[in-house]
């Protein structure tokens, strides 16, 4: 229940003012504080407050003042005196330009020459191979040569002279700042050199445009007699079309023979049996394929194929080419030559000729 005693719920001093409203008076009938009662709890965060604005940006410094110029160092010592020196002579291709390149370094130039070879000249008759010369003693090595005075070497232009003028060599920079020019001579048309043995033959090749007729050269010194000729040959031919099995003959079955020596007779229907001696043997044919493979073809002696012989053609669908086979066969007597493909694959052939010549 409410506690009616007015005076009871206040606490005064002893200095009362009059401004009580109690009618229990002023005096020192008040008792004593009481304690302090316990603290409240800590009320909730208030709102973070707007931020302020940004302060003003200080102005930027003066630029320092840029610093003297230094004094010019002393010139340098004078360069070491450039040296020329030939490196290499090389021999081009005949008609090629004649070149001049430098290497080393501007105080040091070493030249390096390309002197073409001069063009062959025409075919003379030909004529026995003479006895190769003996070979001429080296020259001397001649003294080296001054050096020259301080400056530098270059390679101006190349040009190539008539054959058989003297080399000239322009300078047309300064004394210290050469620019060499060359004009060198085309070199001499070199002699003809021995016929060497024939090779295989390749493919015969589509009929170039007739040559003009070279000079005729002079005549050589007759040779020596060689050993004498015969009269035996012989020709086999099919120009039917047939189909040659790989590791097979071709087929042969027509013939002509001239041998009244008897030393070449025909063997069956594929080839020839050859007497000891030295035979020309010529093989030509039309040779094809039904689909990509190779046109393959070889002299064989006894049924083994002759290795410098062989002919092999690629082709990369059906085709028909015309091959030969050119050689010098050898027989110790009795042995039996023939024509076999040596492929790996069937071909076909028409048109075939095989012609025998004894030779010794």
């Amino acid at each position: 229940m409410p506690d009616n005693d007015l005076c009871s719920t206040k606490i005064y001093t002893n200095n009362c003012n009059g401004s009580c409203s109690c009618n229990c008076g002023c005096g020192s009938n008040v008792g004593p504080a009481g304690p302090m009662g316990p603290q409240g709890p800590v009320g909730p965060q208030g709102p973070q407050g707007p931020q302020g604005p940004q302060g003003p940006i200080g102005p930027t410094g003066a630029a320092g003042a840029a610093g003297a110029t230094g004094p010019q160092g002393p010139a340098g010592p004078a360069g070491a005196a450039a040296a020329v020196t030939v490196g290499t002579t090389a021999t081009g291709a005949p008609g090629s330009s004649a070149q001049v390149t430098a290497s080393g370094t501007p105080g040091n130039v070493v030249l390096n020459f390309v002197i073409p070879a001069g063009a062959a000249g025409p075919q003379g008759l030909a004529g026995p191979a003479g006895p190769v010369g003996a070979t001429g003693a080296t020259g001397a090595t001649g003294a080296t040569g001054p050096q020259g005075p301080a400056g530098t070497v270059t390679v101006g232009t190349v040009t190539a002279g008539p054959a058989g003028s003297a080399p000239l060599v322009m300078n047309t920079g300064t004394d210290t700042a050469a620019v060499l020019n060359f004009t060198i001579p085309a070199g001499a048309t070199g002699a003809t050199g021995p016929q060497g043995p024939a090779g295989p033959a390749g493919p015969v090749g589509a009929t170039g445009a007739a040559g003009a007729t070279g000079a005729t050269g002079p005549q050589g010194p007759a040779g020596p007699a060689g050993a004498a000729a015969t009269n035996d040959n012989a020709m086999l031919y099919n120009d039917a079309l047939q189909t040659v099995a790989a590791g097979s003959t071709v087929t042969l079955p027509t013939n002509v023979i001239n041998a009244a020596g008897g030393s070449i007779a025909a063997s069956g229907a594929d080839g020839v049996t050859l007497a000891a001696g030295t035979y020309l043997v010529s093989f030509v044919s039309d040779a094809g394929t039904t689909g990509a493979g190779d046109l393959d073809a070889a002299l064989q002696l006894d049924g083994t194929p002759i290795s410098y012989t062989e002919t092999s053609l690629t082709e990369t669908g059906a085709a028909e080419a015309r091959i030969a086979l050119n050689a010098l066969v050898t027989s110790t007597g009795g042995q039996v030559l023939t024509v076999v493909n040596n492929g790996t694959a069937p071909n076909t052939h028409d048109n075939s000729v095989l012609t025998v010549v004894r030779l010794a």
